[in-house]
């Protein structure tokens, strides 16, 4: 068996310097690779980390963006909801102003638009104080709370009632206030107008009644033996005649209103009602100092279908209405005569006179109801008569007789008023 050869000092000293060497190279690339592998670690951590922020992130966009899709539907409906309010709130007749606490207007109907004349003129006018009346109130019992009690007032040539309501939040305070209006104008004027008319009807009953009571003592008084006083006979009987045409104008008035006017359908002269009716009113023109004159020549034979009753009041009316807008010294003319009118045949009858006349701004309305025009004397101390509705049921007594009644005058030169009725047979 060979010997191993013994190893020096020097060859152990080498060999132990290569080795610890070896050792010490190894611990250098297994510190850095120790290294290495503990940084790889924190940049995944890292990495793990941004990942985790990215999705956060993302979450939050998604919750964003849910929330943003949100806001837009409900600002859609609420934009929705708001132009519905704005269409029911224009289409509604009583007036719609919005102001916000400062007193701004943000919004305005048009039905106020049109009661104001227009958004520009809401502070030049009465409505434009009402805010300050109620600034001082911030906080209210309810989301809507009426303040004070509404007002009545002129606006743009109207009467209007306006009432404000203060709006509120959940919390009770004051946001805002809306003003209501209300067009009163035909209400207003209605009350007024029949106010005036039961005054009216009082007044021109109380001058008869007084004649009839005063003649009716005087005649009382006298023997029973004595003579007839035909004057005082003839001025009670004028003024019960007064008295019957009033009641007659009031039934008709009343029909009217009902809706339920009717006349009889009998076959009438014309030449026979015409003389009635200048018989029965030339005792009143006489006493006034009014000429009557009266040409019906052509007419003999000639006939309508209606209510003479009528007729002659609506006739009576019209030379009544020449008497009285006349001077003493004046003249009524009553004429008739036939005309042709689209192939159909009229009895055309025509009052003439050369009183006061009617004034151009007077005469587009004196056929309407309860119209009284400033022409209301025609000398001094004396008044204009009647009800200020005659002409109004004149027009109504020809036209259900398939008629008309037209005007024509001037101003202090006199008026032609012409009834036309339809032929009979």
């Amino acid at each position: 068996m060979s010997k191993i050869p013994s190893a020096t000092p020097t060859e152990i000293g080498h060999t132990v310097a290569q080795v610890h060497k070896f050792g010490a190279a190894s611990e250098s690339v297994f510190r850095r690779l120790y290294r290495g592998l503990h940084g790889r670690s924190d940049v995944q951590e890292h990495l793990r980390h941004q990942q985790e922020l990215l999705l956060e992130q993302a979450r939050r966009n998604e919750e964003l963006h849910r929330r943003q899709r949100h806001l837009q539907r409900a600002l859609h409906s609420r934009a929705g909801e708001l132009e519905r309010l704005h269409a029911v709130l224009g289409s509604v007749n009583d007036g719609i102003i919005l102001q916000d606490m400062n007193g701004k207007v943000t919004m305005m109907n048009q039905a106020a638009q049109i009661m104001l004349g227009g958004r520009k003129a809401f502070w030049d006018s009465a409505l434009g104080s009402l805010f300050e009346q109620y600034r001082a109130v911030t906080r209210i019992q309810g989301e809507l709370m009426p303040l004070g009690e509404s007002d009545e007032m002129a606006l743009n040539h109207r009467i209007v009632r306006a009432q404000v309501v203060a709006i509120g939040d959940e919390n009770k305070r004051r946001i805002g206030s809306v003003i209501i209006l209300r067009d009163v104008t035909h209400d207003a004027l209605a009350q007024r107008l029949k106010d005036g008319y039961v005054s009216q009807i009082a007044q021109e009953l109380e001058t008869p009644m007084s004649i009839i009571k005063l003649a009716g003592e005087l005649l009382n008084a006298r023997p029973e033996d004595a003579a007839v006083n035909r004057q005082l006979l003839n001025k009670l009987l004028f003024n019960v005649d007064l008295l019957d045409q009033l009641v007659l104008e009031l039934l008709d008035i009343a029909e009217l209103n009902a809706g339920v006017f009717a006349v009889k359908r009998e076959a009438v002269s014309v030449e026979d009602f015409l003389w009635s009716v200048a018989r029965g009113i030339s005792i009143d023109l006489q006493a006034r100092g009014i000429d009557l004159l009266v040409m019906t020549r052509g007419i003999g034979g000639l006939q309508v279908r209606g209510d003479d009753k009528r007729l002659q009041w609506a006739l009576g009316h019209l030379v009544r209405n020449g008497a009285q807008y006349n001077r003493r010294g004046g003249y009524v003319a009553l004429a008739a005569r036939t005309s042709a009118i689209a192939d159909r045949t009229y009895v055309s009858i025509r009052v003439t006179d050369n009183g006061v006349g009617i004034g151009e701004k007077d005469l587009p309305h004196i056929f309407e109801r309860f119209y009284r025009g400033d022409n209301n004397r025609v000398e001094a101390g004396e008044s204009r008569p009647g009800l200020g509705q005659g002409l109004y049921v004149a027009t109504a007594i020809c036209q259900v007789h398939g008629g008309f009644l037209q005007v024509r005058s001037r101003l202090n030169v006199g008026s032609a008023f012409t009834m036309g009725l339809p032929l009979y047979g």
